[in-house]
């Protein structure tokens, strides 16, 4: 039987076997594929972020997805009020991020150090330029590890990859020209609704400042879907 995972916007299917032996292209090639059915996420959380010598910043957090075989759409809203609209593209991996209404203009998600391309991890499909040594991540997951080359936003980006399960745990982003990461992202909290795999835990590090996203695993919604499309862009307050 064949199982999906959602990560946060990012479907996947779950791996069994030798990965590590699967040349370097093809397996990051199968880490940024969807699956061939289409799925839905409406996942209600928590946004807190902590900065140095700052009260911690607590946000009610909204993110919808409807993930089809060839593209992603999402929603994402911050307190009800700052949303922005994502599309990619499966093939290409280009990531359209739209603020809806004035949202680019309070950016509250970028004072946290959340960009909102972080939930359909665009950054996976960014040029492959090698692969590193293998690790484990947390002393107990084998990933294999590559470095990837964003040439739009001049970074370089090293990516975890489970080993077994060819599924994204963690990267860390280096901007041209420095050896000392600005910011991190990691994974995690796997949790599992109606045969499908989401991650209920996003954990984002920057120079002072540590931003985590919990999502209420009872109220998400997720699914494949059905003969209807359920709505999953909401209106923000006024």
């Amino acid at each position: 039987m064949r199982k999906y995972w959602i990560v946060i916007g990012v479907l996947m299917l779950f791996i069994q076997g030798m990965a590590e032996e699967i040349p370097m292209e093809k397996f990051v090639a199968m880490a940024r594929r969807s699956n061939q059915e289409a799925t839905y996420a409406k996942l209600y959380g928590t946004l807190q972020h902590r900065r140095k010598d700052k009260p911690t910043l607590t946000i009610p957090v909204y993110f919808g997805t409807i993930i089809h075989p060839d593209r992603t759409l999402g929603q994402l809203i911050l307190d009800g009020k700052e949303g922005y609209i994502l599309s990619q593209a499966q093939g290409s991996g280009l990531t359209s991020i739209k603020p809806i209404a004035d949202s680019a203009r309070e950016d509250r998600l970028g004072y946290v150090g959340v960009r909102a391309s972080d939930l359909v991890m665009s950054f996976l499909f960014c040029k492959v330029e090698k692969e590193l040594d293998g690790e484990l991540l947390r002393n107990m997951i084998p990933c294999r590890v590559f470095l990837l080359d964003d040439s739009e936003n001049r970074e370089k980006v090293k990516v975890w990859i489970s080993s077994e399960h060819v599924f994204p745990l963690k990267a860390e982003f280096y901007r041209y020209g420095e050896n000392k990461r600005f910011r991190s992202l990691e994974a995690g909290a796997l949790t599992k609704k109606n045969d499908l795999y989401y991650v209920r835990r996003l954990r984002l590090e920057g120079p002072g400042w540590i931003t985590r996203i919990d999502f209420d695993a009872e109220r998400a919604e997720v699914n494949k879907l059905g003969s209807s499309t359920p709505n999953i862009m909401l209106p923000l307050k006024k």
